[in-house]
């Protein structure tokens, strides 16, 4: 009788340690299973561009995975640098579009962003042969809309460490950057 309590108990171990064990894998696999994230996930979208908008680059990055700067604080030295920077600050404008997509930890959202386009901005200039490079420069940026683009992004955010946080992709980064990379 000793013998089969003992059977038992040892039986009922191993089937407690499986159990928890392929709960252990079952997390890794589909994330958290009895706890839902809390929040919003749109939130860390519009946050961030609602900051990027009013220049406020460090609440920005405060709604990415991974990104402490988006170098969008470092002034350039010559003039005409100063001023495309500048322009492409006053650009941004984005919309949500969709619904939000949300499995889990992870969402999408598709968002349209409005962007100055400097490669665009650069040939238009260029192509102003009656003027000097900074002279067409400033002219085309007294009302730049010509060498502004919209483009659909496709936004994925993360719930980490109790929030969520969009993860900057290349694409989008390049598109934050006037489209240069």
């Amino acid at each position: 009788m000793n013998r089969k309590t003992n059977a038992f108990w040892a039986a009922l171990t191993i089937l407690i340690v499986l159990a928890a064990l392929v709960l252990c894998f079952m997390g890794q696999i589909r994330g958290i299973l009895f706890a839902r994230p809390s929040g919003n996930p749109q939130s860390a979208v519009t946050g961030f561009f609602d900051a990027l908008k009013a220049g406020s680059y460090d609440t920005a990055c405060s709604y990415l995975e991974n990104y402490s700067s988006l170098g969008l604080d470092q002034m350039p030295a010559s003039e005409e640098g100063q001023l495309m920077l500048s322009a492409l600050k006053r650009s941004y404008d984005y919309s949500l579009s969709g619904n939000l997509v949300l499995l889990g930890t992870k969402a999408s959202q598709k968002v349209l962003l409005r962007y100055l386009d400097l490669d665009a901005l650069h040939e238009a200039a260029m192509a102003r042969t009656d003027l000097d490079y900074s002279s067409a420069l400033r002219e085309i940026l007294s009302n730049p809309d010509s060498c502004c683009t919209s483009d659909f992004y496709d936004v994925t955010i993360n719930y980490t460490d109790g929030k969520w946080l969009m993860v900057l992709d290349n694409d989008l980064l390049t598109a934050l950057q006037g489209g240069r990379g």
